[in-house]
């Protein structure tokens, strides 16, 4: 009982000095948050791009998802990506998709002969709970 109201004088002195601090700070208009403005994006259309989807499995194995084209290592890879670069040009751009449980450094290899192929890429991430 006599611990319960030292906690309540020690929660009454705390509202007191809140209240002090409070009381004697000085609100300015200069010390108003100013927040950040944004704006609205123009809507555009997509640009043609002829995509080709590569699957990443748990063991490193590459598949080409659309033509179900299972792809044994990277100079199949590579060559696969290039044949597809000869055929659409500038327009040609592959779409990594690996899979939850495969390591990443098939994706960042993949990426990495995309790079060396100078062909566009993007990497699809799935995040499993």
């Amino acid at each position: 009982m006599k611990n319960a109201k030292y906690l309540l004088r020690f929660v009454d002195v705390v509202l007191i000095l809140l209240f002090g601090f409070i009381v004697i700070s000085e609100i300015d208009e200069d010390s108003q948050i100013l927040l950040p403005s944004s704006y609205e994006a123009e809507i555009t259309k997509p640009g043609n791009e002829i995509m080709l989807f590569i699957g990443i499995t748990s063991d490193g194995m590459y598949i080409d998802e659309r033509e179900k084209v299972l792809l044994q290592n990277d100079e199949v890879v590579k060559n696969y990506i290039r044949s597809h670069k000869n055929k659409f040009g500038d327009i040609a751009k592959v779409r990594i998709r690996s899979n939850y449980d495969s390591k990443t450094k098939y994706a960042i290899r993949l990426a990495q002969i995309c790079d060396e192929l100078e062909v566009n890429k993007s990497l699809d991430v799935r995040i499993v709970k």
